[in-house]
């Protein structure tokens, strides 16, 4: 860029002024530091250029494009500028300040996406929060939402439903906690100096709504597993894999997530374990496989040849939303149940059993509080586990009418069976019937077993 000598603006002077072959910049000789430049596009832009002492470079302010600003109107608004960084302020953070104090929600929302990890399942639940409860107030300043606006909007989801209206406002909390660290002056000092969520808990509004108490009681497991073997009887590979998914949340007490992604890449069935990569607290969990979860386990491997446990027929590779079959199983068994119904029930057949309780914490990869000393001292490994994790197999099995011992032994065999070659299923035909066994014994195992 080349730098003219002073001028005295005047409008035919700089409407007379040429378009070089790079940036141009005239000055005033009225007023010290506006200047004019000129761009390549042909732009006239009026711009206040100032260097101060004490700063690492000049400020510069744009004022607005002649001749749309005249030349008065450029030398007005110059000396405010002027005067404004005399004083030690600089207009341009002064306008950045202004914008980010006039922020929205929804941009807030955005950097809030952008700055944190935040896991799939979690945004999708902030998306529908978004979308549904607070649509109207995406455009609004979040300066402009008061306390009074808070309640108003908390006491009207709350007609509807507690604890969607509490879910709400920890986001907005959240939000508003989050812009409160994040956008500050140019004294690092907070721009927002109140999050107006807090009024909840001040007037106590706050609806408190307590942890769900459902399972499936003792009496209901066993209608409630024979369903599962009458859905999953079909030829609809999508249906099939939801059941055997219900059916290893509750033989496992894990969360849907945890489950559905669960790769093949991380089981591994001839040590028999798996590993859930991908948990709510973040931290891996490496579980023994017991006998029976062998078999679901065998089952899966013989109907998927993709990269997932629940394999699926979509972009992810795997099952993301069974709610249909689930509405399925409802009514088929007619028990009411939710997927997290099966890990209070595992957890619960867990405590009766005396398990111990760091023991089913670990199963259920619960983190224990900092001040729990013991629990510190408490590792257990996936082998140590092992047992807890039979016993509790076996247990919910009885539950469900099974004679754990016979059905494994049953399912194992023919499991195995279906792996063999002919010709190695031609010799053991040919063993067998040397043997006691017979193969109606073995057509009847597997008619018991479909």
């Amino acid at each position: 860029m080349s730098e003219k000598s002073k001028l005295r603006f005047t409008k035919e002077l700089l409407l007379a002024l040429p378009i070089a072959a790079k940036r141009e910049r005239y000055r005033d000789s009225k007023v010290e530091g506006l200047v004019l430049d000129i761009l390549t596009t042909g732009k006239k832009v009026f711009r206040v250029y100032k260097r101060v002492r004490g700063t690492p470079a000049p400020i510069s302010v744009t004022i607005g494009r002649f001749p749309e600003v005249t030349i008065e109107q450029a030398r007005t608004h110059a000396l405010k500028i002027l005067g404004a960084i005399s004083l030690g302020v600089n207009p341009n953070e002064l306008e950045r300040i202004n914008r980010r104090s006039n922020i929205t929600l929804l941009q807030v929302y955005e950097d809030y996406k952008s700055r944190k990890e935040l896991k799939s399942e979690t945004i999708r639940g902030y998306e529908q929060v978004m979308r549904t409860y607070v649509s109207d107030w995406h455009a609004l300043p979040i300066i402009t939402i008061t306390e009074s606006l808070i309640k108003l909007r908390h006491k009207e989801l709350s007609a509807s439903s507690k604890a969607q209206a509490d879910l709400c406002m920890r986001l907005l909390r959240a939000l508003f906690n989050f812009a409160l660290y994040e956008y500050k002056n140019a004294n690092d000092e907070s721009i927002f100096t109140k999050n107006p969520t807090h009024v909840l808990s001040h007037q106590k509004l706050w609806n408190n709504v307590g942890r769900k108490q459902t399972r499936i009681y003792q009496n209901d497991i066993k209608g409630w597993y024979g369903a599962i073997s009458r859905v999953r009887n079909t030829s609809d590979a999508f249906t099939q894999a939801v059941c055997d998914f219900v059916e290893m949340t509750f033989f496992t007490g894990l969360r849907k997530t945890e489950l559905l992604c669960l790769p093949w890449a991380d089981v591994d069935l001839k040590a028999r374990v798996f590993c859930v990569a991908k948990t709510k607290n973040g931290v891996p969990l490496l579980l023994p496989i017991g006998d029976h979860l062998l078999t679901i386990f065998e089952r899966r491997r013989k109907q998927t040849d993709g990269a997932f446990v629940f394999q699926a027929n979509n972009e992810h590779g795997y099952v993301r939303e069974p709610k249909k079959i689930i509405a399925k199983l409802v009514e088929e068994s007619g028990i009411p149940f939710t997927l997290h119904d099966l890990r209070r029930t595992y957890t619960s057949t867990a405590e009766l059993l005396k398990i111990g309780t760091y023991t089913i914490k670990r199963l259920l990869n619960h983190k224990t509080k900092r001040d729990d000393v013991t629990a510190g001292y408490t590792i257990l490994t996936a082998e140590e586990l092992r047992s807890p994790v039979q016993v509790i197999e076996t247990r919910l099995l009885e539950l469900a009418g099974i004679k754990s011992d016979q059905h494994i032994n049953r399912d194992r065999l023919l499991s195995i069976i279906d792996t063999l070659s002919d010709a190695d299923k031609s010799l053991l035909i040919s063993k067998l019937s040397d043997s006691k066994f017979t193969l109606v014994a073995l057509d009847g195992a597997r008619g018991e077993a479909d």
